[in-house]
């Protein structure tokens, strides 16, 4: 019964205030609808890969190599030949290898470029928990021309997931029994995966030379990463005894699955890792946006105070206690907060597909208990945070000196003023972020990288005969809007391959230096627009020795200026060396001006461009940037012709290099949108407390006015103690801002510099922003007939 008064009481309370309900309500619903998505996206990420049976004893490992005075490359792929010799370690449970290949799988005449295809030892469904809808966890990889279906792919190709015993083709050739349907992996994994195949069905033989392969582990009960770790070092040292050069680093390290993501150091991944500091930086945006609604609700309620004073004072001396007046106010806030979070989960449920979209994310919400524990905690701290100082407040006023009328308007000034510092502090802290971030991303997208990738046209290679690629080639060249054609091993600006130079003309016999290289297509330098500082481009005679399977056949190398500076020559005297390149012979045919080939995070490496015709991932088109669809109709024209089994796909080049900062695009889309939120969620507050000041002021404006005081004036008095308030956030908040966005810059090699006039912009706008919000109320007043203010008083 008691809480049904306080209940009716508050509901009369609030609908006689209906601007203060509408901004406290929806203030807390954006804090509560942000809180939700962002929290949705921080559990996905700090949960990958922890939802398997046996997380805590799966391990991948990586491989740490090294040279004499040069740092350690460290990569998540190793040798296929390293999984078989791990299954008798008695630390070992299970072991399955994995290799990721862009697969075109067939089913009648529909046929489709899979990028998520993987090919598994059979005990991958073993150790991983991907539960399977139909076939048998320890059989559905146990032999050749196997293969396991998602159920998205089998209705995909199949229109059902009953599919087991069923045929699909590989590549145009091979045709694979479907032994298995799993369910979709979830998005908070690394291994995602359309299609697991047998390993047995690539027919490799296992090798110790190419470290394609990615090996992951099970250990027994009772074994340890560090047991694990030792042994792998002694069998190394056994295995390499008397042929690893002077100086030289090689080490297999167990990572720990769930720890990919957020902590493995290793390059080449299946799924490039997620960045810690962007989940923290995303933790406090979360927080801060449910505290700065909470203010929202305490400001505005101890500012209400004289409206409220009366009706407490009549209250205590009829004989309410302070208590009952406290769980009053509680009661109030309990009813915003409930209606603010009905609201809040609507507009997270509405806006969740748009935030997917936003970070590339397939988030949900769960129907686990996780989620109703998470949104019953934030309605009782909103509650209670949002609720108790205004509750103690008002529920403090002395009764005698309330119906005397001594009840002072500006009671909690000091603290109202605080919190309003404090709001307008992280409003302009998260302005300063965004324009930093988007500066950087700008610069990024503009700086020149030293080649060009503007209007290249990326199709797949890997089709392609070296014969066929001749002939597909000198087609395209003779179409309207193809200026250059050539291919490579891997994108010109994602460059994977690591290599070694074991011999170089002029130094020790035990010289040796990693470095980074790509096999390339005859023409790659002049289609990439890559210059040369010194030497010549590649002739058709340079690729006749290339193609020579005697032994007269020579490779053709080109270094980038920093490998030719690390081997202490200039870029002249470097021409015409010999060296070899992981078994390759050759001489250096020119030196190219640095370019950037992998994220501007890392400082430019040494690199080695070389022609071979072995294998091309991709073939690369210089376009002239008009008619795109014409060009592309006529490539796709051409592409069927010789590559009739394989669909026609295509992209551009700006798509691999926006790839490599994936993170960063999609931290900056957060930011930009959730401090769009905070300012418009402290600009509802601080909306709410002009109105209250233009109201308490009503007279003395009247005064004023008929003393000849202008709108303007009136405008500037009403204004300026806010105005004042923001300069003080300014100074709050752009040191701390230039403190992390000075730590977060310095994770790229080459960024902006921090300006002076990014914070002068922030100051301005964030000034700008609380003079309009708080003018949509002095303006009000000053413009208000001072005969009908002066009369009411």
């Amino acid at each position: 019964m008691m809480w049904r008064n306080y209940l009716k009481t508050a509901l009369r309370n609030l609908g006689r205030r209906k601007l203060y309900t509408a901004i406290n309500v929806f203030g807390l619903a954006a804090g509560i609808a942000s809180f939700i998505l962002l929290t949705l996206y921080l559990q996905n990420e700090w949960t990958y890969d922890q939802f398997h049976t046996h997380a805590n004893e799966l391990y991948r490992i990586r491989l740490d190599y090294g040279e004499r005075d040069q740092p350690v490359t460290h990569t998540a792929m190793n040798p296929s030949g390293l999984g078989p010799v791990m299954k008798d370690f008695p630390e070992v449970k299970y072991m399955s290898r994995v290799y990721l290949e862009a697969t075109t799988v067939k089913v009648g005449d529909k046929a489709v470029n899979e990028k998520k295809f993987i090919y598994a030892d059979p005990a991958f469904f073993q150790m991983f928990s991907f539960p399977l809808l139909s076939g048998n966890t320890a059989t559905a990889l146990n032999g050749p021309n196997m293969v396991v279906l998602t159920a998205t792919m089998a209705r995909k190709y199949f229109g059902t997931t009953d599919v087991v015993g069923r045929t699909l083709t590989i590549n145009n050739g091979k045709s694979y029994q479907v032994t298995g349907v799993s369910v979709d992996p979830p998005s908070n994994t690394h291994l995602k995966y359309d299609f697991v195949a047998s390993y047995a069905s690539m027919g490799k033989k296992d090798s110790w030379n190419a470290p394609n392969y990615f090996t992951y582990v099970q250990l027994t009960d009772k074994a340890t990463a560090a047991g694990l770790h030792k042994r792998l070092a002694n069998f190394i040292q056994e295995m390499m005894k008397g042929q690893t050069r002077s100086g030289a680093t090689l080490d297999f390290v167990p990572e720990s699955v769930p720890a990919i993501h957020l902590h493995s150091i290793a390059d080449n991944s299946i799924e490039p890792g997620g960045d810690i500091r962007y989940n923290y930086i995303l933790t406090v945006v979360s927080i801060l946006l449910l505290l700065i609604a909470c203010i929202n609700f305490m400001n505005l309620a101890t500012a209400r105070s004289a409206d409220r004073s009366l009706e407490i004072g009549v209250r205590k001396a009829l004989g309410a206690i302070r208590m009952q007046l406290f769980w009053q106010f509680i009661a109030e806030s309990c009813l915003i907060t409930f209606c603010a979070m009905g609201v809040g989960i609507l507009l997270a449920a509405v806006l969740l597909p748009y935030f997917n979209n936003m970070t590339g994310g397939a988030l949900r919400f769960t129907n686990g208990y996780t989620l109703y524990v998470l949104l019953g905690a934030v309605f009782m701290g909103t509650t209670f945070l949002a609720g108790t100082y205004p509750a103690l407040f008002l529920s403090g006023f002395r009764p005698v000196q309330v119906l005397k009328g001594r009840i002072m308007f500006a009671k909690g000034g000091n603290i109202r003023k605080t919190l309003v510092v404090f709001q307008f502090a992280a409003s302009v802290f998260f302005i300063i972020c965004t324009l930093v971030v988007g500066q950087q991303l700008h610069y990024i997208q503009h700086k020149k990288l030293g080649l060009d990738r503007a209007q290249v046209l990326v199709l797949p290679g890997a089709g392609f005969t070296p014969d066929q690629l001749t002939l597909f080639k000198s087609r395209l060249l003779q179409q309207t809007g193809i200026k250059e054609v050539s291919a490579s091993y891997d994108s010109p600006v994602a460059v994977g391959g690591g290599y070694s130079i074991s011999a170089f003309e002029g130094k020790p016999a035990d010289y040796s230096m990693n470095i980074t290289a790509i096999p390339v297509e005859k023409d790659y330098l002049r289609t990439m627009g890559i210059r040369l500082v010194a030497g010549a481009d590649l002739t058709n005679a340079d690729i006749q020795d290339v193609l020579r399977t005697d032994s007269a056949k020579t490779n053709h190398f080109f270094l980038n200026e920093t490998a030719v500076y690390k081997l202490g020559l200039k870029p002249d005297e470097a021409v015409g060396k010999r060296l070899s390149l992981n078994g390759r012979e050759g001489t250096v045919k020119g030196v190219m001006k640095d370019f950037h080939f992998a994220s501007m995070k890392d400082k430019i490496a040494p690199i080695i461009v070389f022609p071979e015709y072995n294998y091309f991932g991709q073939v690369l088109l210089k376009t002239s940037g008009g008619n795109n669809q014409q060009v592309v109709a006529a490539i796709e024209s051409l592409w069927n012709q010789y590559q009739s089994g394989i669909p026609f796909e295509y992209h551009f080049m700006d798509e691999d290099f926006n790839r490599l900062y994936k993170a960063e695009f999609s931290t900056s889309n957060i930011l930009r949108t959730f401090s769009t939120i905070v300012i418009l969620v402290s600009c509802m507050g601080l909306l709410g407390l002009a109105a209250f000041t233009a109201e308490q002021r009503t007279r003395e404006v009247g005064i004023r006015k008929v003393l000849g005081a202008s709108a303007g004036s009136v405008v500037m008095l009403l204004s300026k103690d806010f105005i004042r308030l923001v300069l003080w956030a300014l100074c709050i908040a752009a040191p701390l801002a230039w403190y992390a966005m000075h730590h977060w810059l310095e994770a790229f090699a080459y960024h902006a510099a921090l300006s002076v006039w990014t914070f002068l912009l922030a100051g301005v706008l964030a000034i700008a922003i609380a003079l309009l919000t708080v003018s949509l109320q002095s303006v009000r007043a000053a413009l208000a007939n001072p005969v009908k203010s002066l009369r009411s008083e």
